[in-house]
Parts: C-alpha cells; sequence; structure tokens
C-alpha cells in the first residue's frame, strides 16, 4: 500500500511539472513572437521537450523528494536537468530537425522553466510554513522567551525546526553573534542583537527566560566564559551538543540538554584521525574485557562505528552487558556484537573465549579502580587488577593477538595506593611481554573520567538531589579529568598508533580543582552556595594524595601525529626484575595474609610510597598562610623533588 502511493504521488509530481513546463513553453513562445505566438508554436516542440526531460527526470530521481522541503541542493539538481535537457533538446533541432525554431529560443525556455519548476515547489514550501505557524500560534503563550547564542548553521537551522515544529516550546526572541558584520542581520526574521557582552542588558530588555548556546563547536574554554557573563540564577542556559554528538536525522530542539559540569571545564576539545582508526578496526574481531564499564562500554560505542568483523564484550556484570548489547544492536543493524560473561581472574573461562574467537585487537578496560576500597580489599585489586591482566596478557601472546591495549591511570605514576601501584604493576607486565612477544602491548594512561562509575560528579549530583552538604576531603584537592569520550577515543587511537612497548598519555591541559567543581555543580543546579548547600571538609582518605601526576618526566615525552597524545616510554629494566615478587603476593594471598600485600606491593613497584609524605609537605607549607595556588604548589612539589612535571 505504501509503495503504491509513493508511486502514486511520483506520477502526480510528474503531472504538475509536465503542466508547468507546458505553461513555461508557451510563455516563452508568447514573449518571443508576442502576438503572433501561435503561428510559430507546435505541439510537437513541447512533446520533445518533455519526452527528454522525464527520462532525465526517472534516471535521476529528482521527484523523489518532497517538494514541501526544498531546498538548496534540489533548486540545483532542477537547474541541471533543465539546462542538460535544453542541451540535448537543442542538439535535436540542430542535427535531426526535431522542432523548427530559433535557437536563441533556448535561452528563454530556460528561465521560464526554471522558474515555473521553482514557483510550484515554493508553493507547497509556502503551505507547510503557514499550516506551522497555524499550530504554533495555539500554544504561543506556552513558550519561553529564549536568547541564541550563535548566527551560524546550527542557529538557522534551529530558528527554522522553531517555525516548522509545533512542539517547539521556545520562542525565539533574537539572536547573538560574535562576528560584527552579522549586526542586525535577520535570519527567518529572527535579528542579531548583539555580542556576548550584550546579554546582560538583552536578557534584561527582551524578559528572557533562557539562552541556548547554538554553537556545536565550542570549546569548553568558550562556554565557560560565556556562563560568566549570564546571571544564572535569573536565566536557564543550555546547549547545542557536539557535531559527534548531534544524531543525524534527528530534530535539534530533542537534543538542546542543559549545561553540564564538564562543559565548564575549559578544555579543548579532543579530535581522532578516524581514516586510521577505520583503518585499524575494519573487519577486525575486537575482545573489550570490562565491557560494561563506563570506559569498556563507551570503547563498545565507538569501536562500532569503525564497521568492525566483531566485538566481544567480556564483563561479569550481566545486567549492563545485556543493555549495552540491545543498545548498540539498535543503532548498528548489521554489527557483530556477541556478550560474554566471565571474570578475568579465571584463566580457563578466558582461554575459552580466546580460542573461540581468535581476536584481532584487546582493549583491557577491567579493572577495580575505587581508591579507598581498594585500600580496605588489597588482596582484590591484586587479584583482578594484576594477576586477571596477567591472563589476558599471557593468552594475548598464546593466541598471536595483533594489538594488546591496557587502560591504566595516572594513579600509576608514583603511586601512593594500592589500586595506583596495581596499574603501574600491569603496566610492567605489559612491558615485559612486549619484549619477547609478537604481539604489539601497550598502555594508555589518563586521569580522572567525567561520569563514569564511583566519580565525583554523580557522588555530588546524589548528595544534591537528598538535600545534603557536598562533602569534600581536601579544599585544594586538584585532578586532570576528561570526558568519557575522550578517553575512549585516546585509547583507540592508541590502538592504531601502537609500535609495542608504548604509553600514551593524553596531554589533560590543566588540572581542575574538586572544590571549583562542586561550586560550579552547585550553581548549575540553580543553587546557591552558604544558603541552600554547604561544602563541607572531611579530611583526605587512605591512599589519596592531593596532585596527581601524568608522567614521570613530561619533556622525555615524544609527540605524535596527534598534539593531544603523547608517547611515554615504558622500560625500567629495574622494575621489571622485581615482578619475581609476584610469586610472593601469590602465597600471600592463598595465606590470606592481607596485611603483607602492601609491603610485598612496595618491592614490586619502587616507587610506591604512602601518601602522607607528600600531603603533609603541601599542607605544611599551608600552615600560616592562604592555600596556595596549584601554580605555587607545583613549586613546592618541584623544590622537594617530588614531581618532575
Amino acid at each position: 500500500m505504501m509503495l503504491q502511493n509513493a508511486v502514486r504521488r511520483n506520477i502526480i509530481k510528474v503531472l504538475l511539472d509536465t503542466l508547468l513546463l507546458s505553461s513555461a513553453f508557451i510563455f516563452s513562445f508568447m514573449i518571443r513572437f508576442e502576438g503572433e505566438w501561435q503561428k510559430y508554436f507546435r505541439i510537437r516542440y513541447v512533446a520533445h521537450f518533455l519526452i527528454i526531460y522525464i527520462v532525465l527526470n526517472f534516471v535521476l530521481e529528482i521527484n523523489k523528494k518532497s517538494w514541501r522541503y526544498t531546498d538548496s541542493l534540489d533548486v540545483f539538481n532542477i537547474i541541471c536537468v533543465v539546462v542538460l535537457s535544453n542541451m540535448i533538446h537543442a542538439l535535436g533541432v540542430v542535427f535531426f530537425s526535431l522542432s523548427k525554431f530559433p535557437i536563441s529560443m533556448f535561452a528563454l525556455f530556460i528561465i521560464f522553466e526554471i522558474s515555473f519548476l521553482l514557483s510550484g515547489r515554493l508553493v507547497f514550501r509556502l503551505k507547510k510554513t503557514l499550516e506551522s505557524l497555524r499550530k504554533n500560534k495555539g500554544c504561543i503563550g506556552e513558550k519561553k522567551r529564549t536568547l541564541m547564542i550563535g548566527a551560524g548553521e546550527a542557529g538557522e537551522a534551529l530558528i527554522r525546526e522553531s517555525i516548522k515544529n509545533p512542539n517547539f516550546k521556545m520562542e525565539i526572541v533574537g539572536l547573538i553573534d560574535d562576528d560584527p558584520r552579522k549586526k542586525n542581520v535577520s535570519i527567518h526574521t529572527k535579528k542579531v542583537l548583539g555580542t556576548r557582552y550584550d546579554i546582560s542588558r538583552l536578557t534584561d530588555e527582551y524578559n528572557i527566560h533562557e539562552v541556548i548556546i547554538a554553537i556545536p563547536s565550542m570549546t569548553g574554554k568558550q562556554v565557560k566564559e560565556l556562563y560568566k557573563l549570564i546571571d544564572t540564577e535569573k536565566v536557564k542556559i543550555r546547549v547545542l551538543p557536539s557535531y559527534d554528538e548531534i544524531l543525524e536525522g534527528s530534530s535539534f530542539f530533542s537534543q538542546i540538554r542543559d549545561v553540564k559540569v564538564e562543559d565548564l571545564l575549559g578544555r579543548d576539545i579532543i579530535e581522532v584521525n578516524s581514516r586510521n582508526i577505520a583503518r585499524g578496526i575494519e573487519d577486525k574481531v575486537i575482545f573489550v574485557t570490562g565491557g560494561a564499564g563506563s570506559i569498556g562500554s563507551e570503547l563498545s560505542r565507538q569501536i562500532a562505528k569503525y564497521n568492525p568483523k566483531k566485538i566481544v564484550n567480556i564483563d561479569v556484570n550481566e545486567n549492563a552487558i545485556y543493555f549495552l548489547e540491545l543498545e548498540l544492536k539498535r543503532k548498528y543493524k548489521n554489527l557483530d556484537i556477541i556478550s560474554e560473561i566471565g571474570n578475568i581472574r579465571e584463566y580457563e573461562k578466558m582461554d575459552y573465549l580466546f580460542k573461540k574467537y581468535n581476536p584481532d585487537i584487546v582493549f583491557h578496560a577491567a579493572a577495580h579502580k575505587h581508591v579507598p576500597l581498594m585500600e580496605h580489599n588489597p588482596e582484590e585489586a591484586i587479584k583482578n587488577n594484576i594477576f586477571g591482566t596477567k591472563n589476558i596478557i599471557d593468552l594475548s601472546d598464546k593466541y598471536k593477538v595483533d594489538r594488546f591495549i591496557l587502560v591504566s591511570t595516572d594513579k600509576a605514576v608514583n603511586p601512593t595506593n594500592i589500586m595506583g601501584a596495581t596499574k603501574r604493576t600491569a603496566e610492567l607486565l605489559v612491558e615485559e611481554k612486549n619484549i619477547n612477544s609478537e604481539t604489539k602491548f601497550v598502555a594508555t594512561r589518563f586521569g580522572n573520567v567525567l561520569g563514569s562509575n564511583g566519580s565525583v560528579i554523580p557522588l555530588f549530583k546524589k548528595l544534591i538531589e537528598e538535600g545534603r552538604n557536598i562533602t569534600l576531603t581536601h579544599p585544594e584537592i586538584t585532578r586532570y579529568f576528561m570526558t568519557i569520550p575522550e578517553a575512549a577515543s585516546l585509547v583507540i587511537e592508541a590502538g592504531t598508533m601502537a609500535n609495542g612497548g608504548e604509553v600514551f598519555i593524553l596531554d589533560m591541559g590543566k588540572p581542575v580543582k574538586i572544590m571549583d567543581l562542586a561550586k560550579n555543580l552547585i550553581k548549575l543546579s540553580g543553587l546557591t552556595l552558604g544558603e541552600d548547600i554547604s561544602i563541607d571538609i572531611t579530611g583526605l582518605r587512605p591512599g589519596e594524595k592531593l596532585y596527581e601526576e601524568l608522567l614521570y618526566d613530561v619533556n622525555s615525552a615524544e609527540k605524535t601525529e596527534n598534539k593531544k597524545i603523547f608517547i611515554g616510554r615504558l622500560h625500567d629494566n629495574d622494575e621489571i626484575k622485581n615482578l619475581i615478587y609476584l610469586k610472593e603476593l601469590e602465597k600471600i594471598l592463598k595465606a590470606h595474609k592481607y596485611e603483607c600485600l602492601k609491603d610485598v606491593m612496595k618491592k614490586v613497584v619502587i616507587t610506591f610510597k604512602e601518601p602522607e609524605e607528600v600531603n603533609k609537605i603541601v599542607e605544611k607549607n599551608c600552615d600560616d598562610c592562604e592555600i596556595p595556588s596549584n601554580k605555587e604548589t607545583e613549586v613546592i612539589l618541584e623544590g622537594k623533588g617530588l614531581i618532575v612535571n
């Protein structure tokens, strides 16, 4: 039935085009020969042209596009078909005497044929616009007065949608753009009222309820600067997502979202080499351990875009991995994705999976990452992060996997806790195996991930929802941050760059004070610090240090094609030799003498030290003065020889 309706519509469109073109043909003769046009006009002239046009129309499928949504590309196609049809007709006149009229007539034919065809389509577009305006008129009272930042393509598309979409709940009053050439320019009747520095005045003058940032390419730093110019207690700020997040074909309005904390970090967007990644992933069997976790699941989402032969997700969390599989199968109809429930500690089960699927690339994201919990349960961190990782490394070597990529952490650098020490040990295992293996073993290292399971933002949000004060361990505690998609893209691109033996580190920009993060989140929640909510300082937790480091020596890092990704070498023969103490760890685990684990871990990772030494130095310098700035504190630490960068 649907097919019959489509065929019927196409026939009607062709008949309408035939009528319009016939009228254009007659009008051309009337203009050229005035009162004597009937003397020169013949029906066969029109028939010859229409046969050529209709054939080209069906070959090029011009009329398959809805007339109500005619755009600039459709106009271009119509012009091309009309010109091509007239050229063929002209050749027929010259060589086969199909018609008998001056060749100069073709200039008039082209002008009037294009005009008549576009006029017909314009009528349908106007009808559609009037219908939308009529529907929107009924709900004008419900709409929020909105000022839009950005008079570019995204802004134009959003205004166009506001006209067409009856469910659009905003009344766009005007636009803001820093380009001086756009001042007072109108886009679909909406005028550019000024620059960002006029926002405060315009929000009061036009009684604005919301501000939309309609610039998908805007960086976090730019969003943060704009945020400072707006009185968020009176006006709500919302944003369009980045171009990578915008779903093709979806309503822009449905994708407008509230400003998130990560929008205010002020970090540049990570750009990856999609072509290189595609070459590395396409038609490959990919293993993702920890596939149900925040990083593992995002790895799968991004890998799926590059047409892998198969993705095998491995995790013990059956609910999360099941819902991820459903999500990916909905989005990628032809994707071969398999969910396997299994624990990386179980060598036999992992061996079975390697043998069954014979993976080309392994992304190892499975790990225990919660610092205080692992301090309390060191045996679990060691079993999972060291011996579980060793299982996957050994099997990758056994089954000659092309590349193995370990997801590591900045806490592996000069670790002050069990979790960081176990991740550093995992890096050493990667280095050791890479020396004599055909498989390329590498590690990727980055900071805290915003929005991941156990990260500070979900915890802070939960406390705010419950009406409780935010708890913070130290007013000066500072961390490097990145988003989950950025972390996953780094890991994937590292996998395509790998030659073996590298640790890939993301240039994460400036570290962020958790205190500032908490204040921004309170502000985004519409609360006032000190009135609606407070921040309670609870003291540093076991294994926690004030500052994280990304590299032992930043100056020795190598640059890559991606200016945000650096390579550090894992080579440390002294530490590799210390892997012999893993046997001692195994004995302790079997004897359940967990109190001895930390002492042995200090033998394995010689840079593993208690956090008190570093933290005491910073706190000592803060006893009789204000808490120093990040830069001042770095100088203090550097002077004590505790950090190199």
